[in-house]
């Protein structure tokens, strides 16, 4: 480990300089200096970057009423999508099935196992992670290779059912973990489940995001944020390691770091603007915790850790116990400098493991959320240090750092139900307080403990469900209060399709994920601030009618047999298949489903990698469709037999567009100008263009339906594996915009205000609105949305007329036309009053 360690030190020292976060680090030195080297999926040894999760085919052993496993496998397939969606991150996360507990273990490829165990009370999940002893460098840096990681989850979730959002919070924390996150401070996802201020429609904040993307960045992750740098020491030199500093933005976001054994830190990832900075040490520790905070302790080149941790007095920038001073953070620049002095102590703060809730109807809300225009505005407390014989501690004041938000005169009280361990605050709001988070302080004497996102300033109330109607089809009708067109419902954890909003009687229309007939569905209704149904009410139940629901089917695949070190389509049947809904798994990380489309329902094609090193067996297909799980054992047979397979060569349109040139690759396959050389797509001959090396060069036909097609390569007597690719729909253009009678709109006679214009929209796919229907088209010039005159399709052409506004500014502006939520290419039109 020493040895391979020197070999990499070079390449820490240029690119891990800004781990400083919450991460499992190593140090190349005990001694300094402090280039941190974190542990993390390789991605060069990933597939398309990305790491496959399986899932125990035990599951729990004991379950709530109408819960199963299916739908256990949902909320972690849901959770892991979490870290999957984070677009700064070049990590991929995909469902890789169920499989026997342990079986990836013999696997050559990195992955998570999510297993189920019995827990401690008050343990609801743990995860842990097998690293290579050696440090490997890629593009972004020296790291310590995870080759596998496990979540654990609870055995046992009578109490704590799948669709519950304490699951999925929970479920969300662990793989965080599994990732390469540590525990953080400021109440995102990564936090305990104390002071965690994360939903289900919000699962990580941008603390979160920010972690993830410092671990696996993309390369435009920095493109237009800003850093800050410094120090934390006690006195003039003593060193604070482990100290946790935070940015916060007031309402805004807070996003921290952990300060190195040196003491210094760098926090990556701020928006530009206005940020208060404040360091404090790490909680105690509680229970069966090991450490302060239960971070894992770095470790130096011989594995051994590093102390950290210690206590002082916390403290803003520069040094006050209040947030007076801000730091101005431009884009793509760093802030240095941002030192802080702090006082050592002798014992950890009283004031700490804060939590708050809020009462909106009977039911406790955690985070708290209050309202503007609401007439309750209480907020329950409960933490260390807060409540001395059934009263508030002597000099206890709470604040916000906004300022806007503050707590009424004479407002702090015992809650009457508990005051033992609870106390009550009324909040009032300022002139400028706006829908957002609130960032609390917390300070009596010398403590002082800041709480992040405390509490969440809503100004509507709370989505509510009154009644749950069959409508037609498999949609169902939702009638209740605070709906709008953005609310999203799920049932059982996994979310709906939205149908459609009325606006009159505000009623939503959605369809329910697949699920068997005759079972039970929770539903949960959630607004985009945040709020759920939750806040009033338990989910409401749903029960699907006699035949309803997803038919009982096994899977089956057209392609029985594939050979290691290739990747091809393989035809799945099944029933009720759809995007978003329905995953495909082999219960190993060495097979990889890498794209999948759905032509009909009741049939997917699917790219399936396998790995060189994969071992020759039979595979378990599992299908995850909704609210139904279904596996097919025996369903692939993989062999160690050679054969020849094809890739394409990444296009910018991501796919084949009719009339344009492409490429492929061919694997395993010598090409000789001697043997014929024959290439379909979709069983049609294609034009070959030439032959460079193993790349194949072709035409791509016309008229072929936007969607998937398969590619299939004939080389004499050899026959590649069969690909699925994407077709894309060139973008739609406006071909023509003309005033009055005809005249051309130029920049010589531009568009004028009130003046009837014309245009041509082709290129539009011949169904895009059902048939007997007009499309939907929206039309903005300067962002300024017009009203359209007329709106009259003719096969894949559309023409509109419209008037120009007098509020469009003079001069070349943006036109921009949507058509059932296609969007057209932007057109520049020149504007003139006259």
């Amino acid at each position: 480990m020493r040895f391979v360690v020197r070999m990499a030190v070079a390449a820490a020292l240029v690119s891990s300089a800004s781990f400083g976060y919450y991460h499992f680090v190593h140090y190349s030195s005990a001694l300094g200096p402090y280039n941190a080297i974190p542990e993390k999926f390789d991605l060069s040894a990933l597939p398309n970057n990305t790491v496959t999760y399986q899932i125990s085919e035990n599951g729990p052993a004991t379950f709530a009423a109408t819960d199963g496993f299916s739908l256990v496998v949902g909320q972690i397939r849901a959770a892991a999508k979490v870290w999957n969606d984070v677009e700064t991150s070049e990590l991929r996360l995909r469902f890789g099935g169920v499989a026997p507990q342990g079986s990836s273990q013999s696997a050559s490829t990195p992955s998570i196992d999510v297993v189920f165990e019995d827990l401690p009370p008050g343990v609801n999940g743990y995860s842990g992670r097998t690293v290579r002893n050696e440090v490997a460098t890629n593009s972004s840096g020296a790291l310590i290779p995870i080759q596998r990681s496990v979540v654990v989850l609870s055995n046992d979730i009578s109490n704590r059912p799948s669709w519950s959002e304490q699951y999925f919070l929970t479920a969300v924390h662990e793989f965080g973990h599994s990732l390469g996150l540590q525990h953080s401070f400021v109440s995102g996802a990564m936090s305990t489940e104390i002071t965690r201020a994360t939903t289900k429609i919000r699962p990580i904040l941008p603390d979160d995001m920010v972690g993830l993307s410092l671990l696996y960045p993309t390369r435009s992750f920095k493109d237009g944020l800003g850093a800050v740098s410094g120090r934390v020491v006690a006195g003039t030199s003593d060193a604070m390691g482990l100290a946790s500093v935070v940015a916060v933005s007031p309402g805004g976001a807070a996003i921290g770091t952990l300060t190195h054994p040196d003491g210094t830190f760098r926090i990556e990832g701020l928006a530009p603007g206005q940020y208060f900075l404040y360091a404090h040490p790490l909680p105690p520790a509680l229970l069966a915790e090991a450490t302060p905070g239960n971070v894992v302790l770095p470790v130096d080149n011989s594995n051994r850790a590093l102390p950290g941790g210690q206590q002082f007095d916390t403290v803003f920038y520069p040094a006050s116990r209040q947030p007076f001073a801000t730091v101005a953070v431009t884009a793509n620049s760093t802030v240095e400098g941002i030192n802080f002095s702090v006082t050592r102590r002798n014992s950890p703060t009283s004031i700490h493991s804060v939590q708050t809730y809020s009462f909106p109807g009977q039911r406790a809300v955690k985070p708290a959320h209050v309202y503007t225009a609401g007439a309750r505005n209480l907020v329950v407390i409960a933490g260390n240090g807060l409540v001395q014989g059934a009263q508030p501690a002597s000099g206890l004041q709470i604040s916000s750092i906004s300022g806007v938000v503050s707590v009424a005169p004479g407002g702090i009280r015992p809650y009457a139900t508990a005051p033992d361990s609870y106390l009550q605050a009324e909040f009032q709001f300022g002139q400028f307080a706006s829908e957002g988070p609130v960032h609390l302080i917390f300070s009596r004497n010398n403590d002082l403990y800041v709480l992040p996102y405390g509490l969440r300033v809503a100004e509507r109330a709370a989505p509510q469900i009154d009644s749950i109607t069959r409508g037609d089809g498999n949609d169902v009708t939702i009638a209740g209060s605070g709906l709008t067109a953005s609310t999203r419902v799920s049932f059982d954890g996994a979310f709906a399709t939205f149908r459609s909003f009325d606006e009159i009687s505000g009623r939503l229309t959605v369809t329910p994920p697949n699920a068997p007939s005759g079972a039970t569905m929770h539903a949960v209704a959630y607004n985009s601030d945040g709020q759920s149904s939750l806040f009033l009410q338990p989910a409401v139940n749903y029960t699907n009618g006699v035949g309803e629901g997803l038919i009982a089917s096994l899977p089956t695949i057209s392609t029985s047999t594939l050979p290691t070190g290739t990747e091809s389509v393989v035809e799945i049947t099944g029933a009720n298949f759809a995007e978003g809904f329905t995953s495909f798994g082999f219960g190993t990380p060495d097979i990889d489903v890498r794209r999948v489309w759905f032509p009909s329902p009741s049939r997917a094609l699917a790219n399936v990698w396998v790995s060189p090193n994969a071992a020759a067996n039979s595979y378990t297909i599992t299908v995850l469709n909704g609210l139904r799980l279904t596996t097919q054992p025996g369903a692939l047979q993989v062999t160690s037999n050679k054969a020849p397979w094809i890739s394409l060569v990444p296009t910018a349109a991501g796919g084949l567009v009719g009339g344009t040139t492409a490429t492929i690759q061919v694997n395993g396959l010598t090409i000789s100008g001697l043997a014929p050389l024959t290439l379909t797509v979709n069983d049609r001959p294609v034009q070959i263009l030439g032959v460079d090396g193993n790349n194949v060069n072709f035409t791509v036909p016309g008229g072929l339906t936007p969607g998937v097609a398969v590619l299939k390569l004939q080389s004499g007597a050899d026959t590649a594996l069969p690909l699925a690719v994407s077709v894309v729909q060139p973008q739609a253009t406006i071909s023509s915009v003309t005033a009055g009678f005809g005249a051309l709109i130029t920049p010589e006679r531009p568009a004028r205000f009130g003046e009837l214009v014309s245009m041509l929209v082709v290129g539009l796919p011949e169904n895009l609105a059902p048939a007997g229907s007009q499309p939907k088209v929206t039309l903005t010039i300067a962002g300024i949305e017009h009203r359209l005159l007329l709106i009259s399709p003719s096969g894949g052409f559309l023409s509109l007329q419209f008037t120009v506004q007098s509020l469009v500014p003079q001069g070349i502006q943006t036109m921009q036309v949507t058509v059932e939520g296609v969007s057209v290419a932007p057109y520049s039109l020149p504007v003139r009053a006259f």
